[in-house]
């Protein structure tokens, strides 16, 4: 590779063994100047083979996935082709594989270690390599169902859909990426390798909002519903009012996004949202602004109000919204502080001047001519990123990888020999509140980094409100989604609209090497703790500021989470039924995407301070994050002109592939998802099914199937309707077809593999009590993640920080009591 290659992991280097599941690390890895080969058997790997495609039928996923790599054919069934890849391997920093371990000949770590006691393996497979799931026959759809954002989306529509544009496995493999990081700076104190794994099951869980660890607390029936009936007893938890079932609305050319929220969490911006009606004069707002829907629920439950109340306030919004046209959206939103924002298509993101005025396009080749693509995720000092390059034809750069790799020494790595935690040394000052930057604050804690987390009981944190909750009880010091993003660190109360907060913020800042903030852009400048006055005290931090729409730009004070998120980046397009109205993923959906992609920023930012000594402000903006995982329709819209939209469940290379009601318990609708990737799949199904379907010799190509697909949609579906959802997922599983029930929180917790995967974990409290959250979602061999402390109530670690932190004297601190900034 050329000497003067850019990007903050220019001297790694990556082999990437992943079929089209994985092919998002081998672009991210690039993106961040890393030598990535992609070694493909002698018929390619199969991401070349995705949709879409373009005119000539060469893949466009493969167009935008493949970029930036190189490409070398092995046949490893060779003595030839087995030799010249043991010698890669004995070169290479990172291993990252995907596959099925009953389906795909996945390599062993134990052998790579024979030949590389440095090397970092990341596997990524369905449901994890052991276990009684571990065989699973797996799809996309069923991976989705299986770890628990597929069902909520019933609630808000006919039946589950998925995201139209493939996701589960690009959050698979993203936590890949984040083991690899970590184990990459475990082995730089070791100078030992070890073995990164990932269930795509346990990352999905990620996606729930937290609503996946309801069954473990024992809240109770933590499940969004569609009536008003079948929730009265359950308070809107979801921070994002979900429970009245209507998030979109129908303007002039497209669709708007915001909740009629309700509860203590965001329930404020509903009534924002109807005094600002009021004042505008639309019909029957008065009343609603009466209302207070922080406090609603209450009022639900005791039948003041019901359905009939609530679609009266959606039609005075409805009534509202119509004349006006998508965009007006964001103009109302920034002046009256209220969640709203259009439902962005991809074409709408290539046009908009914020996005322009951001330079995130960047433009990559394909077969001579420029595409305009996802670029950086973060935005960061100059040298960070690497251009990508045109994903290579097969082979292409067979003669440069020999001669590059094979004419440099193996691999060696000196360090200490034994295991140590991979971030111990690294000072976090966490300022970030809800879910995107504390979940990089709780992953970098997991590893041994020491994590300060600051925040005031004078302004409750969002997340604090959000259940779960053990027992189903609202305790703002037991919320499950707060002790979910905040296990492993350490808390200090303080009151940061003092001047002497400001200066034990500005104590702290000298302490840290690393500060996470996620408030609304231009806080921290009025608090006078902008990234500038930062440096003044510690020019090496590096600031990581994570927002909807960065932290420049003319939309960059737009508020809100990670719905509006999903609604700027594309996602809020893309679920729901085909040709229908979308209803969008369930909860803050970009909220799960950017932290994922913040931390590696932020790791590989770490990794070039420590050779440098060098920090800056990194600007992650979630919208921009969520754009990384559809950059082949970025693609096929600027080749083909095809704006991707919802086409339910839909999948143009397997048939069958839905979901399909089964026998109810109760209010709960029971659900399955079913996919057929092959003749041979579905000829298992249709004998299993039996009737029409299995007579039918039309029905054994995927051409015939995707002729009929109501006609077996219908099929199925009544089937399905008078069985067990779990009796399904067993018959066919047990024939080797993807199927898995559409889990709910309950289902999670029941799960075995999710038991296997030890998913759950307690955490003492020290006051007698336990925490029980999630583990971290990829799993170290030798190093596994660690949190050293439940997350904080209040001012429990004080006097930890002031006094063993900061060194303080007791007179300092009696003194920052008494004025009332420690609260």
């Amino acid at each position: 590779m050329a000497e003067d290659k850019v990007g903050h992991l220019s001297h790694l280097k990556v082999l990437d063994l992943t079929d089209h599941r994985g092919a998002i690390a081998g672009r991210v890895f690039a993106q961040l100047g890393a030598d990535v080969v992609q070694v493909e058997p002698p018929q390619g790997s199969d991401s070349r083979m995705q949709p879409p495609y373009d005119p000539d039928g060469d893949s466009l996923y493969w167009a935008a996935y493949g970029a930036g790599r190189r490409s070398i054919v092995l046949d490893r069934d060779t003595d030839e082709g087995r030799k010249t890849f043991e010698e890669l391997v004995r070169r290479a920093d990172i291993l990252i594989q995907t596959g099925n371990p009953s389906e795909d000949a996945l390599l062993d770590y134990d052998a790579l270690a024979k030949l590389n006691p440095g090397l970092i393996l990341a596997t990524v497979t369905p449901f994890g390599l052991t276990g009684p799931k571990a065989a699973y026959a797996d799809s996309e759809l069923t991976v989705w169902a299986s770890g628990g954002p597929l069902l909520p989306v019933a609630a808000v529509s006919d039946k589950p859909y998925r995201i139209s544009v493939p996701q589960a496995y690009h959050h698979a493999t993203m936590d890949a990426v984040q083991g690899a990081l970590i184990a990459y700076f475990e082995r730089k104190k070791s100078g030992l390798g070890q073995h990164v794994e990932v269930s795509a099951q346990a990352s999905a869980t990620q996606s729930t909002l937290s609503m996946s660890l309801a069954g473990a607390v024992g809240h109770p029936n933590y499940t969004l519903r569609k009536s008003v009936a079948s929730m009265k007893n359950q308070p809107d938890l979801s921070g994002s009012g979900a429970r009245t079932n209507k998030s979109k609305w129908q303007v002039q050319d497209g669709l708007v996004e915001m909740h009629l929220a309700m509860g203590p969490a965001t329930g404020r911006f509903t009534n924002k949202l109807f005094q600002f009606l009021k004042a505008e004069g639309v019909p029957g707002a008065e009343e609603f602004a009466e209302w207070d829907w922080a406090t609603l629920q209450d009022r639900i439950v005791a039948d003041e109000i019901g359905e009939e109340d609530l679609q009266r306030a959606r039609d005075c919004v409805a009534v509202f919204l119509e004349p006006k046209k998508k965009f007006d959206a964001v103009d109302i939103a920034l002046a009256q502080k209220v969640l709203m924002a259009p439902i962005c298509t991809l074409e709408d993101q290539l046009r908009s001047e914020h996005v322009k005025s951001r330079n995130f396009f960047r433009e990559v080749p394909w077969k001579g001519r420029m595409l305009r693509q996802p670029g950086p995720f973060a935005r960061y000092i100059d040298g960070a990123y690497a251009p990508l390059t045109e994903a290579p034809t097969l082979d292409r750069d067979r003669e440069a990888i020999l001669k590059d790799w094979l004419g440099e020494a193996p691999a060696t790595f000196s360090g200490s020999g034994r295991s140590e935690r991979p971030m111990e040394g690294v000072k976090v000052l966490d300022l970030a509140w809800v879910v995107a930057g504390p979940m990089i604050g709780r992953n970098l804690a997991d590893f041994g980094a020491t994590v300060v987390r600051v925040e005031s009981s004078k302004r409750v944190e969002t997340a604090r409100l959000l259940g779960p909750f053990p027992g189903g009880e609202i305790n703002k010091l037991r919320s499950g989604q707060f002790e979910n993003c905040n296990t492993g660190k350490l808390g200090l109360s303080l009151d940061l609209g003092s001047d002497e907060a400001r200066e034990v913020i500005l104590d702290l800042v000298e302490w840290a090497d690393v500060v996470v903030e996620s408030f609304a852009p231009g806080q921290m400048k009025r608090w006078g703790l902008n990234y500038e006055e930062l440096a003044k005290r510690n020019p090496g931090v590096i600031m990581l500021s994570t927002s909807l729409m960065g932290q420049v730009g003319p939309w960059s004070k737009l508020a809100g989470f990670g719905n509006i998120g999903g609604a700027m980046s594309g996602y809020q397009q893309l679920v729901g039924p085909e040709g229908g109205l979308p209803v969008g993923p369930y909860g803050p959906y970009t909220d799960y995407v950017g932290p994922r992609f913040g931390l590696v920023a932020l790791l590989a930012a770490l990794d070039h301070r420590e050779k440098t000594g060098e920090g800056g402000w990194m600007d992650v903006g979630q919208s921009e994050t969520g754009m990384q995982g559809m950059a082949d329709r970025f693609a096929d819209y600027e080749v083909n002109g095809v704006v991707a939209e919802c086409v339910g469940n839909r999948d143009p290379l397997i048939a069958p592939n839905n979901t399909y009601a089964c026998r109810k318990h109760g209010y709960d609708d029971r659900w399955v998802a079913i996919s057929c990737r092959n003749d041979a799949e579905w000829r298992r199904l249709a004998e299993e099914v039996g009737g029409e379907l299995a007579a039918d010799e039309s029905l054994n190509t995927l051409e015939g199937r995707k002729a009929q697909e109501e006609r077996i949609d219908r099929a199925l579906a009544e089937w399905c309707a008078t069985q067990e959802s779990t009796d399904v997922e067993k018959r066919l599983q047990a024939k080797g077809i993807p199927a898995h029930i559409a889990a709910s929180a309950e289902d999670i917790y029941a799960d075995p593999q999710v038991k296997h995967w030890h998913h759950f974990i307690e955490i003492p409290r020290g006051n007698g009590e336990t925490s029980v959250v999630e583990a971290c979602r990829w799993h170290l061999s030798r190093t596994p993640a660690a949190p050293p402390r439940s997350s904080p109530d209040y001012g429990r670690d004080n006097l930890t920080v002031l006094s063993d932190l900061l060194k303080y004297d007791g007179e300092k601190i009696e003194r920052l009591e008494k004025i009332g900034a420690l609260v």
